[in-house]
This record gives structure tokens, sequence and C-alpha cells, in this order.
């Protein structure tokens, strides 16, 4: 990740760069949560939680939320400082102290110039958005009801009196007991500009181009939840379900999309399954997950294999994995065309912080390999869901809330760079016109229409919608 950025201005007769920095080394800190979520090397690099704001598992959490509180960190290159910005993600406000130092570590505390104290207005954040009352829980596929509070996220900007020369080491100081609840903090810059240092979202070229998204299916209401969307030929299938009640597998034709039918009655076989996760052309075999799948007892995943053959389910066998392992009860998983590669989203030993993505593929007839974590340069310590990969085999979209974004998940496409699976290029947000305030989840893109169906929640209800988008402007993407 590059800590220094050159932002050009061109006149007609000069140049003018605007040379930042993010901190880029902790030297020292009073207190973290301590392992991977939150600790405070998650200050380092560009701001993850900005401009979207709230709660993050890639922010510094110190472990008293109402004491004081500093960090000390330096940058990769010396250089004359005029602004040092302080991204904090949640109930900013509570800075007492800035001082700046050079490489030899002599610190001193620098003052703001008069009447220069500004801070970031966060267009993105939601201020009483109902939308916002609501969070999606990756593991029970629910929109649950959650404290409808403002996360008081901001950048605090500090334009200094003089120049300062030769900086390469910046400390801060808090006191939380200045504002209510917990306090997390994304970022620190420095830059030799008075031009406000702003977040900037990682998007896939020709994102703000794009159509406006169309509404495709509404839950019928805010106890509903859409999920699991999957296209097989010209049907169009996806599960809909209410707290507590089983989930159906509903199909919508999409020569005739008025026409709904639940699916779930053709499956022949006694377990309850109710999501199509994976489907193998060439073989007529689909992956299939119950409501109860990701348990753990013994080798039943809850993943199954079906045979589809003019519109009839028919029970092949379970999907086993070797030495499957997962903290929670639940996951998620999407089995690529090819029918060779299936990729997890789970929590182990290896992941980065909480949900990651990992792939495996076929040992023998009967079971799946180790599931391996598919790299730092995908997974963040917050978490990545449900993927979906085109039929490249390259090209990967999915769900994350640990990047940049708009809202609490996002929708990113990142490109597979080398056969390891563990190589990807850095994921790109697909834009506004994808993304909204509140989250997108379950992407599905179908080829042939060049058309991407994604769940979203917008007035209240959980809604299919769907976008067109070239492939070509997804699988360069990484380009």
């Amino acid at each position: 990740m590059k800590k220094i950025i050159c932002c050009f201005l061109l006149a007609p007769l000069f140049v003018q760069a605007q040379q930042i920095q993010f901190a880029n080394k902790v030297l020292k800190y009073s207190s973290d949560l301590g392992g991977k979520l939150n600790s405070v090397k998650r200050i380092l690099g560009k701001p993850d939680a900005f401009p979207q704001g709230g709660t993050s598992a890639n922010a510094w959490v110190a472990k008293d939320a109402l004491g004081s509180a500093y960090v000390e960190v330096e940058f990769e290159q010396a250089q004359t400082v005029k602004q040092i910005a302080v991204f904090e993600n949640l109930n900013a406000g509570c800075i007492t102290k800035i001082m700046v130092g050079d490489a030899a570590g002599k610190l001193h505390t620098v003052n703001r110039k008069q009447g220069s104290f500004i801070r970031w207005m966060n267009s993105l954040q939601s201020k009483g958005n109902p939308d916002r009352a609501y969070y999606f829980n990756r593991k029970r596929r629910k929109i649950e009801v959650a404290p409808n509070v403002e996360s008081n996220a901001d950048i605090a900007y500090f334009f200094l009196q003089a120049p300062e020369e030769k900086v390469k080491i910046v400390r801060v100081e808090f006191d939380f007991s200045l504002k209510p609840g917990q306090k997390q903090i994304d970022a620190i810059a420095i830059s030799d500009s008075e031009e406000p240092i702003q977040p900037q979202l990682n998007l896939m070229d020709g994102a703000d181009q794009l159509p406006a998204a169309e509404k495709f299916i509404y839950a019928p209401d805010i106890d509903y939840d859409l999920s699991s969307i999957f296209v097989i030929e010209k049907d169009l299938f996806y599960t809909i379900s209410k707290y507590q009640t089983a989930g159906e597998i509903h199909a919508v034709d999409l020569t005739n999309p008025k026409e709904i039918i639940d699916v779930t009655k053709k499956i022949k076989n006694d377990k309850k399954l109710n999501y199509i996760l994976g489907h193998a052309a060439a073989s007529k075999t689909i992956l299939m997950g119950s409501e109860n799948k990701f348990r753990r007892d013994g080798d039943a995943l809850g993943f199954d294999f079906f045979n589809l053959n003019e519109g009839v389910f028919t029970y092949q066998k379970p999907l086993k994995i070797i030495a499957y392992n997962n903290y929670g009860d639940y996951a998620d998983a999407f089995w690529a065309k090819d029918g060779q590669h299936l990729i997890f989203g789970i929590e182990s030993d290896l992941t980065q912080g909480g949900y990651d993505l990992y792939f495996t593929q076929p040992k023998d007839e009967e079971s799946f390999g180790l599931l391996q974590n598919m790299g730092k340069g995908l997974n963040t310590a917050a978490d990545e869901t449900n993927p979906f990969m085109l039929s490249d085999n390259k090209t990967l979209i999915f769900a994350s809330n640990g990047y940049s974004g708009y809202g609490d998940f996002d929708l990113y496409v990142s490109t597979r760079l080398d056969d390891t699976w563990k190589n990807w290029s850095t994921p790109k947000n697909l834009g506004p016109k994808v993304n909204g305030q509140s989250f997108e989840t379950n992407p599905f893109y179908e080829e042939k229409t060049e058309m991407l169906y994604y769940v979203s929640f917008r007035d209240g209800v959980s809604v299919i919608q769907k976008i067109k988008i070239p492939m070509g402007q997804l699988t360069t993407a990484s380009q």
C-alpha cells in the first residue's frame, strides 16, 4: 500500500505538487484491544473507515473508552508539514495535543493557526437515515434491528502556525472522556499544503458513468430478507426468508419476470435446503445449502450436491472438506462454474481478522482439500463475504465492510494475479450507482446480458436490484 500521494494542481505557468503521507509505522501507544481486530496497527496506511464512518475492525481502539490515550507514529519520509489530519471514525472530538518530531525522535508541541479550526463534514454519513437502523447479519442472512446511533465520524484538520521542516514523527494525545461512547481512530496523515486531505475511494474505472440501478424484486415487508441470487439459463433463483422461519427458494423467468414460483418443493431430499450456491453446467450439478448449513457436527457441513435436469432437483451427495475449521456456526460459499474451485467465507486460525475468503479444490471424488486463505491483498481485519467468480476464474465480486466505502457493506471487484489464488489486485469499489448508505450483498453477474443482480436494503425493505455493467469493465478492473 502506498503511503505517499502527490496531487497535482495545474496552472498556466506552474505545477504545484501536494505531498501527502499516511503513517506507516507505530512507535509508541497507550493501549489497544490486542489481537487482529482494532489493534493499533490498524491506524497505519490510508483510511479504511472513511468516507462512510462508523464502527470498523480496521481502526485503532484503546482499552479505556473514557480515559486518556496517545499514539506516536512514523512516516516513510521526512517532509515539510503545514497540515496534520486525524481520521476519527467514531465519536470524534477528543484530541488534546499534537506533537511533531524529526528522525532523531525529538518532539515538540505544535499549535494551530488562529481561526483555522476546521472539521470535515461527512456527506455520506446518514443523519437519521432509517436504513442505518438495521445491519446485515452475515451469519443468519437476516436484517436485525440495531440502535440508531450516530457515528459522529469526522476528520480533525490542524493547520500549523508555521511550517515544520523534516517532520518524521507525529504524536497525538486524546482525552476520550470528552465524548460519550467508544472511540476509534482510522488514520493519521501529514501534508505540505493547506488543502484539506480528503478520503478517496478506490473506484472501478467508469463507476460513476454507469446507468442507475433498477429495483427488480421487493421483499413483502421489513420482516423478510432476500439472499442467494443465482441465474441458471433463463431462471433467476433467490431465497426469501423470514426470521425464525425456513427460507424458500423462488424462481423468476427472466423472459417473463411477472411469474414467480416456489421451487423448494421440487427438491427430492429430506434435508431442508434453502440456498443455491453454485452451478456446474457441464455436469448439470448444483451446490445447495440449508438454513442450518455450515454446522460443524462431524463431516456434515450443511452443503449438498444436487443434479438439476429439466427443472427437477435430484440429490447426489454431501459436500465434504478435509479438516474443515470454522470458529463460527455459519459461513458463506460459492462454487465456481468450472466445478473445480470452491470459495468460502469463514473465520479460522488463518483469518486476517473477521470473516475471510478461502478457496479449496477437489482432493478426490469424495472430498475437497484444505481451505486456504486467499491473502492479505483481498482480506481485511473486518468481514469479506458473498463471493462470486466470473467464468474467467479471475474476476471476483464480493461484499466487504473492510474498505473505504459508502455504507455498511459495499460490493467490490478484484482480479486474481497468479495461479496460487492468494495474490489479488487491490479491490475496487463498484461505485455510487451500485452501493448505497446501507448495505449491498449477494452479487450475481449474468455474463450474457452483462447484468449485475444484487441484494440491497432500500426504503426500509430488502430488495434485489439490477444494473448493467460491461463485462470488460469488471475484468480489467485491476489495470
